[in-house]
Parts: C-alpha cells; structure tokens; sequence
C-alpha cells in the first residue's frame, strides 16, 4: 500500500463535530456591575469564559439558561479575588442573558445583559 492511499483515507471522514472558532469571553465581576467582552459570538463556536470576581464579596456568574429542556449556559459562584475558566459550545442562536444571581445583586441594573449567539 503506497503512504499516499493511507494520508488520503485519513482525510476521507467529515469533519463536522469540533467547533470552527474558540472565542475567548472575559467576565469581570465587581460589586457594583458584571462586564462582559466581546457581548457575541458565532453560532457554532467554543466559548472560553473566563470569570474574574474583583468586588469583595462572592458573586453567582449565571449565563444563558434552559430552552425548550437544551441545556444553553452555566452559573458559577466565584469568590472574591478568585478567576474560573468555563467552556460551552454555543449551539443556540439568539439572545442569552447574563446576570449575578446572588440575592443582593438582583436589583442591581449593572449586574445583568444580554449575550447575542449568531452569524
């Protein structure tokens, strides 16, 4: 069998499963407001977020939510002074909120967004 035939049957399957762009999304936590960079993605990529608390108190990272019973996002409590990496593959399209769900943060405007998923 020539090396040619065996390089060209490795490349012969689809390769549809791994997502095309990783897209890293610093999350900044303070006690005052949630900043999310960038605020979008493309529908399709690997999202790294990384969640940075710098307020002084411990705050509930939540993002996206459940629709029609698919898991699209995450919650991550995040200690002050503390950094944590979360990946999610993005497969839904639309606007996902974002917000700190720690009690004291709720009606807090500055504690919450909108994340857009798209083209």
């Amino acid at each position: 069998m020539c090396a040619f035939c065996v390089v060209s049957a490795a490349w012969a399957g689809p390769l549809t499963t791994a997502p095309t762009v990783l897209v890293k999304i610093h999350v900044t936590v303070s006690d005052s407001k949630v900043t999310v960079v960038p605020k979008h993605a493309p529908r399709g990529s690997e999202a790294q977020f990384i969640v940075r608390n710098v307020g002084k108190k411990p705050h509930t990272f939540m993002f996206g939510g459940t629709k029609r019973g698919v898991q699209s996002g995450f919650s991550r409590l995040v200690r002050p002074g503390e950094q944590k990496l979360q990946l999610l593959f993005l497969n839904y399209r639309g606007v996902l909120p974002y917000l700190s769900s720690t009690p004291a943060d709720r009606n807090k405007p500055g504690m919450r967004g909108k994340f857009t998923v798209g083209e």
